[in-house]
């Protein structure tokens, strides 16, 4: 039924689908050495083919290199999705993105796309924060200097009418939602542990609402040339947070994202 509705990140199906390493009949199309291997998410990755269902594939502009497109299938389309998409943020209005990553970059964009009056960016590093405010960001802090909550109600005066956590640090978790303003929302996209939350006090007594997002709620056919289209504009410039590898280089991509170096690193087969 959600797939019907528009909404088919959040198939009913998708965790054994996306996680299970199979296809829902249970069969595999991979194997290595008569071995059946997982195809995890679907298609898996860092293999020379891929194997989708066609109802899968997106179709793109020719005229854009196809090799930076990689990105926007799940993580820029996760963050500016969850702007545009889900918490639709009202033009002028206050918007707080925790983690400066792919998808938290990528909300920045978006919601300078929509008018944000305070597009605020939260995070560790300062490399990440300067990046931030060449995409749109009109503030940043960085969390290991400054109160995350006092700071933004600084910035907003009554606190930020929306929140994007996609850190899953169950500290920023809570303080994301005590920097909203009564009423407000919080966006949770990244993976996030069992924590504990005072609903009366921080949700109910307050009337906020925290709301999980998957895949940006994009319809991934649409949403995708969209995106594709902002780029050749250069309205939506998420190729300021890429840098290509060949795949020889691939432990030093990963080293540089852990480090924070890089933003997204893409691996180049052949």
């Amino acid at each position: 039924p959600n797939c019907l509705k528009g909404h088919p990140a959040n198939c009913i199906h998708s965790s054994p689908i996306n996680f299970g390493g199979r296809f829902l009949d249970g069969t595999t199309p991979l194997s290595q050495e008569g071995r059946e291997v997982s195809n995890f998410f679907g298609q898996s990755s860092f293999g020379s083919y891929a194997i989708a269902k066609e109802g899968n594939v997106v179709k793109v502009d020719k005229d854009v290199d196809i090799a930076l497109l990689g990105p926007l299938g799940c993580g820029i389309q996760t963050g500016s999705g969850t702007v545009l998409n889900r918490l639709r943020p009202e033009f002028g209005s206050s918007l707080v993105v925790y983690g400066a990553g792919a998808v938290g970059l990528s909300a920045v964009m978006a919601a300078k796309l929509v008018g944000c009056l305070n597009i605020i960016v939260v995070d560790i590093h300062d490399n990440r924060l300067e990046l931030a405010k060449e995409l749109g960001a009109t503030h940043i802090i960085n969390s290991q200097r400054d109160d995350i909550v006092e700071a933004v109600k600084d910035i907003t005066s009554v606190g930020a009418e929306y929140g994007i956590d996609t850190t899953g640090v169950p500290f920023v978790v809570r303080s994301a939602l005590r920097a909203l303003m009564p009423m407000g929302t919080l966006a949770v996209v990244g993976f996030t542990p069992e924590m504990a939350i005072d609903i009366h006090n921080e949700i109910m007594s307050v009337s906020k609402s925290l709301i999980g997002v998957v895949e940006g709620d994009s319809v991934p056919q649409v949403f995708i040339p969209r995106l594709v289209e902002f780029y050749k504009q250069g309205r939506f410039p998420f190729d300021k947070l890429v840098k290509f590898y060949d795949f020889e280089d691939i432990n030093q991509a990963f080293n540089d994202s852990a480090d924070g170096s890089v933003i997204k690193p893409i691996v180049k087969i052949g």
